[in-house]
């Protein structure tokens, strides 16, 4: 592993010290790029250092009103999404090639910014640490409601799926040792602080980013899907709603969440040929949101594996038939809407 964070260190830290860039508004879309919402400890050969964190910010341009929901010239507050990106805690980022497996090419965290800017909301694109960083969460195991054991979490299944991505990428492949699993608990533990960390700072600079901090909703997909669930339910933050999109169990106990029963409005979506470790966690999620009383909708993508693009069909559980970027856009409709 040790080989891994020297590698790290030559291509995974450039451009981080970046400043923020403003490009050019078009199709109804501002962009800022580059900005910086926090910082987070990473630990490459062992040794502690802070790096920051940096998220990109689509907004409803009033220069292009013809292309977007919005018809003042001074537009505002507007409701908010928090996007995080999948990448089984191993990769990924705000702006990426499109990813392509199995004959589908999985839309990318800008493709849904772009999808969802123009419909009135400010997107936050974010990034976070990832497992080849090395990263040290600030709770251990046990801590702040988390499960106390690290195998509760990082189960065989997910261990596998593990070591499937980390083949793909290339990646020295870990072993089943307690050391190893700790290791890939730090991972969505951090990607989960860092997310908090965006959302703790999309609310202190609300007036800033024009966006009005009580409607603000949080989704992902993959590892994102689940930092979503760890950020709205595991640690109750203040979210109007989230859209975990094929996301795996979240890393806190699910007594105390139940007895609380402060669950944000959920939209959770699912392909017909997932990941096993999703399907296989889906039915205690379920269990979780309905002991909870939380509202919440399922849906299926039929015919895609783990990765579908946002214009595929979905079926929801109501009966309805929609493409999955139609039905995000109306599930916050209904829920950040005035």
């Amino acid at each position: 592993m040790q080989r891994l964070y020297k590698a790290l260190l030559l291509s995974g830290f450039l451009g981080l010290a970046s400043s923020p860039t403003l490009a050019q508004t078009a199709f109804g879309i501002q962009t800022e790029f580059d900005i910086t919402y926090g910082s987070g400890t990473i630990a490459p050969e062992g040794v502690p250092l802070e790096r920051d964190l940096l998220m990109d910010v689509y907004t409803p341009s009033p220069e292009n009103v013809d292309y977007t929901r919005t018809t003042s010239a001074e537009p505002g507050p507007f409701p908010a999404v928090i996007y995080v990106h999948g990448g089984a805690h191993h990769r990924g980022g705000r702006r990426q090639e499109p990813f392509r497996l199995e004959a589908a090419v999985h839309s990318r965290p800008e493709d849904y910014a772009r999808l969802l800017t123009p419909m009135g909301y400010v997107v936050f694109v974010i990034e976070y640490r990832l497992a080849t960083e090395n990263p040290e969460p600030a709770v251990k195991p046990g801590e702040a409601g988390l499960l106390p054991d690290v195998d509760a979490y990082i189960t065989p299944e997910v261990f596998e799926a593990t070591k499937r991505a980390r083949g793909a990428m290339g990646l020295l492949q870990l072993e089943d040792t307690p050391e190893d699993r700790l290791f890939l608990w730090k991972a969505g533990m951090a990607g989960a602080e860092d997310a908090r960390k965006a959302l703790d700072f999309v609310i202190a600079n609300a007036d800033r980013f024009n966006i009005d901090p009580e409607r603000i909703a949080m989704g992902g997909h993959s590892a994102g899907g689940g930092i979503t669930l760890n950020v709205g339910v595991g640690m109750q933050a203040p979210l109007a709603a989230i859209f975990p999109l094929s996301g795996p169990d979240i890393l806190y106990d699910h007594a105390p969440l139940i007895a609380s029963g402060d669950f944000p409005p959920t939209l959770l979506m699912y392909s017909q040929f997932d990941e096993h470790t999703q399907l296989g966690d889906l039915p205690d999620i379920i269990s979780l949101l309905r002991a909870g009383r939380a509202d919440y909708t399922l849906a299926w993508v039929p015919g895609f594996a783990h990765f579908y693009p946002h214009q595929a069909v979905s079926l929801g559980d109501d009966g309805t038939r929609a493409a999955v970027g139609d039905r995000i856009i109306r599930f916050l409709e209904q829920n950040l809407r005035n």
